[in-house]
């Protein structure tokens, strides 16, 4: 699994990178067209949106698996370190739980706009929502790696105290 991850992770960070790159390009663009030709695209807004949209979805996975997201842990620090670990394969789980739920309303969100179309762009609306799904399944993918790390973690030896 960690050779899979591996892949995906090179890949996923140079998709967040050429994505990033193309909406300063388009924003850029849109800027100049706009104030200096006074002639703004029809597209460009719509078109850095959606790709807005992708770059979290993509990123929210590095996100997920460097500990980046936003958490609320002054009440960790107190607690002791089976407790903690305890409660971080309680918070893994319910993670899973509610990727797994995005997963699938994702999925069922393109089917559902499989036939509807961007108003600028005229792109599949299915292709901007297909962000969702694939965001999911790949935090899902983190989320599993870090449960399997926090278990392997779990079955090491104590370390004796000194």
């Amino acid at each position: 699994m960690r050779s899979v991850l591996t892949v995906t992770r090179t890949i996923v960070q140079g998709i967040v990178v050429v994505v990033f790159a193309a909406i300063v390009v388009v924003v850029f663009g849109q800027v100049v067209s706009r104030f200096v030709f006074n002639a703004p695209f029809s597209w460009s807004e719509e078109l850095a949106r959606y790709l807005q949209v992708w770059l979290i979805m993509l990123g929210a996975a590095s996100c997920l698996r460097k500990g980046m997201h936003l958490s609320v842990d002054y009440a960790v620090h107190a607690l002791r370190h089976s407790a903690k670990r305890i409660l971080n394969l309680l918070s893994l789980a319910a993670m899973l739980f509610f990727l797994a739920v995005v997963f699938v309303s994702g999925v069922s969100l393109m089917v559902t706009t499989a036939s509807q179309r961007t108003p600028a762009l005229q792109i599949p609306i299915w292709a901007v929502y297909a962000a969702i799904p694939v965001g999911s399944l790949l935090m899902l993918l983190e989320a599993v790696a870090l449960l399997m790390a926090e278990l392997d973690e779990a079955r090491q030896p104590a370390e004796p105290r000194r």
